[in-house]
């Protein structure tokens, strides 16, 4: 494992940039914490415009089996599904802001419905993501999923 110090940059490593004011952090919080809550219903929504305009070109998700997805493969997991929704939303939601343009994400999303037999579910998912800014905008570059038993 490497870590890098705000500003320190390694062979293959971009730096993060200048470190930021609490009241910037707060600022770059809101601000990932409003723009993610959306992600978060998607499966009631099936807004997978919305999903495109979060995810960075190069967008990478690992899914709780183990599969490594990029952008067209995690937009199918939602395109083709074929439960019904009833709730869904993003809880014990954390930012940590490393710096003005690099951000991570975690929290937990709970969705209930009905598979495609009629047969109630629930589940909660443990998730990470990783935040980028970039042209002013955030973006996610990589996350992970993990449901929980």
């Amino acid at each position: 494992m490497i870590f890098i110090a705000v500003g320190t940059t390694l062979s293959g490593c971009v730096s993060t940039g200048p470190a930021v004011s609490a009241g910037e952090a707060e600022k770059i919080t809101d601000e990932i914490t409003r723009i993610s809550e959306p992600w978060g219903t998607t499966v009631l929504t099936k807004d997978t415009a919305y999903l495109k305009s979060l995810w960075a070109d190069d967008f990478s998700y690992i899914g709780a089996d183990g599969t490594v997805r990029d952008e067209k493969a995690n937009l199918a997991l939602y395109e083709d599904d074929t439960n019904t929704y009833t709730s869904a939303a993003n809880t014990a939601f954390n930012v940590r802001v490393y710096g003005k343009n690099f951000a991570v994400a975690d929290g937990d999303n709970y969705v209930a419905g009905k598979d495609k037999d009629g047969k109630p579910f629930r589940t909660t998912w443990r998730w990470t993501t990783v935040w980028i800014r970039k042209d002013g905008k955030w973006k996610v570059v990589a996350g992970h999923a993990s449901e929980l038993k």
